[in-house]
């Protein structure tokens, strides 16, 4: 994004802060706004004299260290030992936070150019990170962190998928569905919620996909991580494997899933059960159906809403990939028939 779409008071407030944390003239120092995510953070390249960048994010709220969920969760995920952006300083009162600079290429961008080798080799690493985040479990609990006091609990879950309806049907397509068909749909939603809210919970990154994880210096970074919360074991591999930002062909997917179930089960006393894979797999299924529908509802509200097109484009691999799964779980007969009348 072009220097040239940067507030010029905004820019001057940033030079003069990191002039000042860094000790250098502010005419030398050069801000690029970068492209952000769907919220309302905004993020800038700060690059020093001496060649050095940093990235600052701009907050709409003043910050407090001590409770801001991406301080408590960034120091949460360092203390587990998991890669995550070193937080250098806050400017509390502007809501600046400066950060560690993992450079530009994420893994969203990676993927179409990678070998089936390097593409097996590096997802084999974001599933090592998902066992990982999921190992920090008892510390979240131990250290009292938000993440361990929020869950996808029933009314969380059954709120994204009526996100995903208003947003969709009412505001995107502005075709909403008839009474008769919306109750039933909302019937079928509400099981799926129930039934998901119900399994074991870990702690999750809550967003992770092929956006939030950089490749950096040979290794994987997560980012975006301050949403995290308590979820279902299947939460973050159904958002990694069903990324609809990525075109992930559905063996390589299997066999990532595999992969995770036979590391999780040597994890997982519970697993030993005959039942566990079948019982797991079907989770899955419904979390893949949950997880998109709810990341068709952003996409949607960013277009209609905020007047954001850019995520158009990932709708329909995300529809595609969530009616395979409800296909898959043979269940949710109102889900599958909508879905399908969106088919082209």
């Amino acid at each position: 994004m072009s220097i040239d779409t940067l507030d010029a008071f905004l820019e001057a407030n940033i030079k003069e802060y990191v002039g000042r944390l860094f000790d250098q003239p502010v005419e030398r120092l050069r801000v690029r706004k970068l492209v952000g995510d769907a919220s309302t953070r905004q993020y800038f390249r700060v690059t020093l004299p001496d060649g050095r960048r940093v990235v600052l994010a701009h907050y709409p709220d003043p910050i407090d260290p001590a409770t801001h969920p991406t301080c408590e969760v960034t120091r949460l995920l360092e203390r587990a030992g998991l890669p995550v952006p070193r937080i250098i300083d806050i400017e509390q009162k502007r809501g600046f936070m400066l950060v560690e600079d993992l450079g530009d290429r994420r893994l969203q961008d990676w993927v179409p150019r990678a070998s089936p080798e390097e593409r097996r080799r590096v997802y084999g690493q974001a599933i090592d990170l998902i066992l990982r985040i999921q190992a920090a479990t008892p510390l979240a609990r131990r250290l009292g962190c938000r993440a361990a006091r929020l869950a996808f609990d029933e009314e969380k879950l059954l709120w994204e998928l009526s996100f995903f309806y208003e947003n969709f049907f009412e505001r995107l397509l502005a075709r909403p569905l008839d009474e008769r068909t919306r109750s039933k749909l909302f019937d079928e939603f509400t099981a799926l919620a129930r039934e998901l809210a119900a399994r074991p919970r870990v702690l999750c990154h809550r967003d992770y996909h092929s956006r939030n994880l950089m490749l950096h210096e040979g290794r994987l970074y997560i980012i975006d991580h301050q949403d995290a919360r308590m979820g279902p074991t299947s939460y973050d591999v159904a958002s990694l494997l069903g990324d609809p930002y990525v075109d992930l062909d559905e063996d390589f997917r299997r066999e990532m899933l595999d992969s995770f179930i036979a590391r999780r089960r040597a994890l997982e006393p519970e697993s030993t059960d005959p039942a566990w894979r079948s019982q797991f797999e079907h989770e899955y299924q419904l979390m893949l159906i949950q997880r998109l529908l709810k990341a068709v509802g952003t996409y949607a509200h960013q277009s209609a809403v905020v007047g954001n097109p850019v995520y158009d484009q990932y709708i329909p691999r995300a529809l595609q990939t969530a009616l395979a799964a409800v296909r898959a779980a043979h269940r949710f007969p109102v889900i599958r028939s909508t879905l399908e009348k969106l088919q082209p």
